[in-house]
């Protein structure tokens, strides 16, 4: 619901951050900077880069960058606009408003900064021909920024407080290493801002051992029941944000899988009831942004349960808190798919959702 006058609340006076993402060309200009810019072209033509599409995605996001802007020009505001390369914790602290512009990543990685659930933050995806961008507003407002302010100034907008995840460390004898930020490889941000304890989560918190094919061993408990050790390739779990990301991938069912399952002598069921009882199956696996519940899946479990046979298992079902002590060899905590902690063996972890975590995230009804 839209409560006030609330763009005189987003705006008026306020600082704005831009944030926007690091395009492909401008990544290989960073690292190949004493090359011109026809033999840049000709190394990603030879690397199999599509040049076209690289080239139009890149010339589409600044074109958004520039309409964006000079949308923000217009307000009575104080702006500043950095690349997300060199985004830090103080330049997301000094803003009142944040707008990420690009998609999903650029979002998760600005968010990951926001340490209070008063900021208001915008996602604009500068890629809306190829880019889905569940985080940013819808992509009709890529397509006509000076509208979406319009929109904006008259008030039809709301705001969603997205859970978030705190991760809470116990049993540490030594202080935590900083994380391993994957994106800095990929985008170079600086390795200036995220400690240990800034563990908060707005997609999903992976747990596991940091080697995919080696089995990752812990012991779990779910909203205080009995203790369970599993045998996995590892343990994910997600907010109602994330619930239409890794999370779904994870436990979304096919049409064929249920046609398998329904297709014998006893049970004639059609190709269309199929198709409805999946669609149906994976609609309720998606759930509210702002509600408190945590979704749990673990990852193509093997063995026995310490409690239960594996076949009693409950393999994903939602939470308020989760408990997790690690017995894996190399075992690493990420968050949204691109900070990694490392998580000894023996660590224990505790996974909730707090109402003063959340990210305040704007959002435009476009029917």
């Amino acid at each position: 619901m839209c409560i006030g006058r609330r763009y005189i609340q987003l705006w008026k006076g306020k600082k704005v951050l831009l944030v926007a993402k690091y395009t492909r060309v401008e990544r290989e200009r960073l690292e190949h900077p004493n090359v011109s810019e026809k033999q840049l072209m000709n190394q990603l033509s030879n690397q199999g880069a599509n040049l076209k599409t690289i080239l139009e995605s890149h010339n589409e996001h600044y074109n958004i960058v520039k309409e964006v802007t000079a949308a923000i020009n217009r307000l009575d505001v104080e702006s500043k606009i950095i690349n997300l390369k060199d985004i830090n914790t103080a330049a997301v602290s000094w803003a009142d408003v944040l707008i990420a512009i690009g998609g999903d990543g650029t979002f998760l990685v600005m968010s990951s900064y926001v340490q209070n659930n008063q900021t208001p933050v915008i996602g604009i995806n500068s890629n809306p021909s190829a880019s889905l961008g569940y985080l940013c507003l819808p992509d009709i407002c890529s397509r006509n920024i000076q509208n979406t302010f319009d929109t904006l100034e008259k008030q039809n907008f709301s705001f969603i407080d997205r859970r978030r995840i705190r991760v809470s460390m116990k049993s540490i004898k030594k202080k935590m290493e900083p994380p391993l930020n994957m994106y800095q490889d990929f985008v170079k941000i600086r390795p200036d801002s995220h400690s240990s304890h800034d563990m908060l989560a707005l997609n999903e918190v992976f747990i596991g051992d940091k080697m995919p094919g080696r089995t990752s061993e812990m012991e779990c408990i779910f909203d205080g029941n009995m203790p369970i050790k599993i045998k996995s390739s590892g343990l994910c779990i997600s907010t109602g944000t994330g619930s239409s990301a890794w999370s779904y991938a994870l436990n979304k069912i096919s049409v064929n899988e249920v046609q398998k399952i329904l297709s014998h002598k006893y049970c004639q069921i059609s190709k269309q009831e199929c198709i409805k009882i999946a669609n149906e199956y994976n609609k309720n696996l998606v759930y509210r942004p702002d509600l408190e519940y945590l979704q749990y899946t673990i990852r193509e479990p093997t063995g026995r349960s310490l409690w239960q046979s594996n076949d009693e298992l409950i393999k994903s079902d939602k939470i308020k808190q989760a408990e997790v002590e690690t017995h894996c060899e190399e075992g690493c905590i990420i968050l949204d798919g691109f900070l990694i902690y490392v998580f000894p063996k023996g660590a224990q972890a505790i996974l909730t959702s707090r109402p003063e975590d959340s990210i305040k995230s704007v959002m435009i009804n476009v029917d």
